[in-house]
């Protein structure tokens, strides 16, 4: 609710605006009571036609006035809130798109796809509706009010019964919300459950973890339903206690309003009247405990997502050369993984001018993919430095240092989109002539010939469906999509048949040729011979570099 309110007060000439709506909603509420009463007191009792013509008419406009208020509140209601909301959905992408990769690699993937669950419940309880309903309960007031004025003993039975919904409402909330935790808990389980299932199907069938899923599916489906039906038990308590609540309210005032009209002190208009403003006061109560239970459980999803914010982000800023050459080198680099006692490398030193070939070679750990990570700057070294043309790459603004990469990664990901737009991502304005040409260099026009749709094909789930030697030439184009300087080959070669393996040779002399310096993460011997130098990962914990006499590319 202060969040609720926080929004609201953030734009103070749109709140009174909205205030003012709601004060003049609830003074044209009273206009039905109010026609009531004088149907029932005036035309009644004198039978004046001309007096019944007159308060229909002024009902009705009193009816069309609320409509246009009621409306006009709920545009700006839903104003206070769309911003805050749109802000929190940037927010998490910012953090997605943004956080730095180690500790964002600390979180899972499906928890990840949690945090945006939790901003759909946000966005969806941060609603003009809750607003109105958080506003409307404490002009409520007014109405009892003018039930006071009719009679202090109805006013004091409307206030009794309001009480009492409230009260029953707030216990019933704070006995629900601690079944609500346990159910969102079983729900996090159980989504990634289904999370893992569903990308790994292939290991579900070949290694019969039918059984295994199912008995930890079951027993969470059990879990769940049952919380599910303690939560339905306490919603059905809470709309039953509701009209319950409202019956017995309206009873009581009948009753008390009836001795009161064979007493003389009430009219029978009056205690009509009484009776629909009450009626109109507990049904803005009610709201009020509906909106608070739903606001409850956004408060819920802020706390989970309170957990993504402490994560550092990558700067937007920093230095962008006019040119870049090509020339890379490594100062007393180190590296260790958290909960780790060894480091991968450590008093690494290495100078690369511009159209070095460089091999790295190392068995799988050693620490290859760490490197080129730490050169794309996706890792910071705990130690030493990288350097691009004598600067520091932690002074270098990330998005421009990764557009002077020529990058392909050991395990290539893809967004949703189109192949043509994965490719181009990091090139947009890349002409259409240089795209056919790369889709020739990476062996990748008899492919995309085959599939129907060509370069507009949609790539879902990171493309999976796709063989892995087609996924590696999608990452080689998209990584000669980039005019940069510096190429960073990461396994190549890894899961290409013999004319893929050809095409990354070919790749590579081309890229020798046009004067690219090149780091090549592989042990393919091949690739390995045509390099001038090579740095062997496998000597721990100082790298082994060994020097050789220029060398063409690979055959």
């Amino acid at each position: 609710m202060i969040e609720l309110f926080r929004r609201l007060f953030r734009h103070p000439v749109l709140a009174a605006e909205i205030i003012a709506a709601t004060l003049l909603t609830t003074l044209l509420t009273l206009a039905m009571p109010m026609y009531v009463i004088q149907v029932l007191n005036r035309y009644v009792s004198y039978g004046f036609h001309g007096t019944l013509i007159t308060l229909t008419i002024g009902m009705c406009i009193a009816a069309v006035l609320q409509f246009c208020f009621r409306l006009i509140r709920t545009k700006m209601a839903a104003a206070v809130n769309q911003a805050p909301n749109n802000g929190l959905a940037k927010d998490i992408l910012t953090l997605i798109s943004r956080a730095k990769a180690e500790p964002m690699a600390r979180i899972s993937k499906p928890k990840v796809q949690e945090a945006l669950t939790h901003v759909q419940t946000i966005q969806q309880t941060y609603t003009a509706q809750n607003l109105n309903a958080a506003l409307d309960a404490p002009f409520s007031l007014i109405l009892i009010f003018v039930i006071y004025l009719l009679s202090p003993l109805l006013a004091g039975i409307a206030l009794a019964g309001i009480g009492v919904a409230l009260i029953l409402g707030w216990i019933t909330l704070i006995r629900s919300k601690n079944t609500g935790e346990k159910f969102a808990e079983e729900m996090s389980a159980h989504r990634h459950l289904s999370f893992s299932a569903v990308n790994s199907l292939e290991t579900v069938r070949a290694f019969c973890a039918a059984p295994f899923l199912s008995q930890k599916w079951q027993g969470q489906l059990d879990r769940m339903s049952h919380l599910n039906a303690t939560l339905s038990d306490y919603r059905e308590i809470s709309q039953t206690m509701t009209m319950t609540g409202s019956a017995i309210t309206s009873v009581f005032i009948y009753a008390a309003g009836a001795l009161l009209v064979v007493q003389g002190e009430l009219s029978v208009g009056a205690l009509i009247g009484a009776n629909i403003l009450c009626g109109r006061a507990y049904q803005n109560t009610t709201k009020l405990v509906q909106a608070i239970f739903a606001l409850s459980r956004a408060k819920q999803s802020f706390s989970f997502l309170s957990g993504f914010t402490p994560l550092p982000l990558e700067s937007t800023g920093g230095t962008a050369l006019k040119t870049y050459t090509g020339q890379l080198e490594f100062h007393d680099l180190g590296f260790a993984y958290p909960n780790t006692t060894t480091p991968v490398f450590e008093s690494l030193n290495l100078a690369l001018p511009p159209g070095a070939v460089l091999g790295v070679t190392g068995d799988n750990g050693a620490g290859k993919t760490t490197l080129a990570k730490l050169i794309v700057t996706l890792l910071e070294p705990k130690r030493g430095r990288v350097m691009a043309d004598g600067v520091n790459l932690a002074q270098m603004a990330p998005a421009w240092w990764r557009k002077q990469i020529i990058y392909m990664p050991q395990e290539p990901e893809f967004i949703a989109g189109t192949l043509r737009e994965n490719i181009v991502m990091l090139n947009p304005e890349l002409p259409q002539e240089k795209l056919n040409e790369i889709l020739k260099t990476a062996d990748l026009r008899s492919f995309l010939d085959r599939t129907p749709e060509g370069l507009e094909t949609p790539v879902t789930d990171n493309e999976k469906n796709f063989p892995p030697g087609i996924r590696r030439r999608i990452s080689l184009a998209r990584a000669l999509a980039s005019e940069g300087r510096l190429a960073l080959l990461d396994e190549p070669t890894d899961a290409l048949d013999q004319k893929g393996v050809e095409a990354v040779y070919r790749v590579m002399n081309h890229l020798a040729r046009a004067g690219k310096t090149i780091v090549v993460f592989t042990n393919d011997p091949k690739i390995l011979k045509g390099t001038g130098m090579i740095l062997n990962l496998n000597r721990k914990p100082v790298p082994e570099l060994i020097r050789k006499p220029d060398q063409p590319g690979p055959a």
